[in-house]
């Protein structure tokens, strides 16, 4: 009897090689392993099918879950297949402890009882610290934080500072650190998918409302969005464990360099590495930012122009050069657009979402010069809101360029959500409204294109000026920044549709810092993918790295 153990798991890192191959040897079956690059195919044979039963549950125990697993199936084969995957003598990725080496850590009987410096061929930091049983010293923390003090801790990826949550939270940047999943569904709206990937191997931080609960237990603690991630080194690992002995099952952690009165620095890092963070779907998961655990690319030194280098790191990633492909760049940062490449006709920007504003004034004259009925609309908002009216009118923009996200945060300026004239800081106001909503459904926001010089953009006077009027309605602030941002998934939904029909394209690729908007990835993977295929960067953050990986090279085909 064969068994075919499948995995559809789309990262190279070789970790779940590893470890299928060493269950293997450590089993009396024989077997072999096939590999693609999607898919992992452990076969394993025996005449008795308990032992196949047997190594199915041993090997469930010691197989970590990972971002990058989309399926798992076990089948009844007919024979074992002739080829055979060699495992290549590569550099492990840097990655949190998996399942054989936690429980040898806490494991009284194990001489790597409370050992830090615990890992092997899979997992670890490539640890050349002393090893010993810690114990002493992880209760000596842990009593010093429950105590209200604040601790230094070097991880084996870079040093941190960890504390109760309360009120000088509020003078820092900090993410939260859970003992466990328990927790962070006690305290958070965390769905069952973003469960399953903040417990995954590569333990991400993911962006979380918290809940009444948060706010009764940590009063002094303002912030409601916050990113919760688990233990990914042993180092914090046994630190919570003491911790929750003590009651205590979150702290804040933060790289940012504060007051403290104790340190623990029994972990020497080799370099500093940031954690990755995600963002979950009910059917994907990108990253977003951070590169710890991930694999090294092959990245251009020359300069990139980044939604082309954007576009078609996705391109490479998933071999889609011989595809047509429409492809959605929504960075923060740089421009956006929607771009087609097909090998025929090479690349074209379909559509772009470039504006050139250089303060409020302009903008509303822009919108009384467009009919009267934005004569109007601005007569009504200055008699409705004076004073905002006249205060925001005199700020002026940098920005030589607006892409979205740029436009939401004018928008976010002139509904008055933000007493910040910086574009970025009053985008991210407007973009946290939208988290914090908790309804299913926002006003219809207006975006429409408009042709200037034979090529077509978005009219952002659209946008604005129908913002202007929900406000004027009286639709609350969540409410209406939600309802800015389910209408541009709405209207991309809508241009992906006609396109498909002008282009015959074969695939969608998204990209940019936006798709760690919630609401706005969730939406958008679940809108566009009903007519579509859509893909993302599989091991690369979405904005950023992603840029040099890709390239130029689009330009010339």
């Amino acid at each position: 009897m064969v068994l075919e153990f499948l995995f559809e798991y789309s990262s190279s890192s070789l970790v779940y090689d590893k470890v299928l191959l060493k269950a293997l040897e450590g089993s009396e079956l024989e077997g072999r392993l096939v590999k693609s690059d999607t898919e992992i195919k452990l076969y394993v044979e025996a005449e008795d099918s308990d032992l196949l039963e047997k190594f199915a549950n041993e090997l469930s125990l010691v197989l970590p879950h990972s971002i990058f697993l989309r399926n798992t199936e076990v089948n009844v084969v007919d024979a074992m297949p002739d080829n055979d995957f060699i495992l290549p003598q590569v550099d492990k990725p840097a990655l949190s402890f998996c399942p054989s080496c936690l429980s040898e850590v806490l494991d009284e009987s194990s001489e790597n009882y409370y050992n830090p410096h615990c890992e092997c061929d899979v997992c670890g930091y490539g640890s050349k610290g002393k090893r010993g049983n810690y114990k002493s010293l992880f209760e000596q923390i842990a009593n010093t934080i429950n105590s209200g003090m604040s601790v230094k801790v070097n991880t084996f990826y870079g040093e941190y500072y960890l504390g109760k949550l309360d009120a000088k939270c509020n003078e820092i940047s900090f993410d939260v650190l859970s003992y466990d999943l328990a927790t962070i569904s006690k305290y958070t709206n965390v769905t069952k998918n973003e469960t399953i990937a903040l417990g995954a191997i590569e333990k991400p931080l993911i962006g979380l409302k918290t809940n009444l609960k948060f706010k009764t237990d940590f009063e002094g603690v303002e912030e409601e969005l916050l990113r919760f991630k688990l233990a990914d080194d042993f180092v914090l690992y046994l630190t919570m464990v003491e911790l929750h002995k003590l009651g205590v099952d979150c702290v804040f952690i933060t790289k940012g360099e504060m007051k403290h009165e104790s340190e623990l620095l029994i972990a020497d890092f080799k370099e500093t590495m940031e954690p990755i963070e995600c963002v979950v779907s009910e059917r994907n998961i990108v990253i977003l930012r951070g590169d710890k655990g991930l694999p090294n690319f092959e990245l251009t030194n020359e300069a990139v122009i980044p939604y082309i280098g954007t576009f078609n790191s996705v391109i490479k990633e998933h071999d889609f050069k011989e595809k047509t492909v429409v492809g959605l760049n929504m960075s923060k940062d740089y421009h956006n657009n929607i771009l087609v490449y097909g090998k025929k006709f090479g690349l074209i920007e379909y559509l772009s979402f470039k504006s050139e504003y250089s303060s409020v004034a302009e903008i509303f004259k822009a919108i009384a010069d467009t009919n009267e009925t934005g004569i109007k609309l601005l007569k009504n908002y200055k008699n409705e809101y004076t004073d905002l009216y006249e205060k925001v009118s005199l700020i002026t923009f940098d920005e030589k360029e607006l892409n979205v996200y740029k436009l939401w945060g004018i928008i976010s300026i002139i509904l008055g959500y933000s007493n910040n004239k910086d574009i970025y800081s009053s985008a991210e106001k407007l973009e946290n409204n939208a988290k914090s909503f908790s309804g299913s459904k926002g006003p219809r926001i207006d975006y429409k294109l408009q042709n200037i010089d034979s090529k077509v953009y978005l009219d952002p006077l659209m946008v604005i000026r129908t913002a202007m009027t929900f406000k004027l309605a009286g639709v609350d602030s969540l409410c209406l920044s939600y309802g800015v941002v389910e209408s541009f998934v709405e209207f991309l939904s809508g241009q992906l549709d006609e396109i498909k029909q002008n282009m015959n394209n074969d695939v969608v690729v998204a990209t940019g810092s936006l798709l760690g908007n919630k609401h706005l990835f969730s939406k958008l993977d679940k809108e566009v993918s009903v007519n579509h295929e859509l893909y993302f960067n599989k091991e690369l953050p979405v904005d950023g790295i992603n840029i040099r990986y890709g390239g130029n090279e689009l330009l010339y085909s």
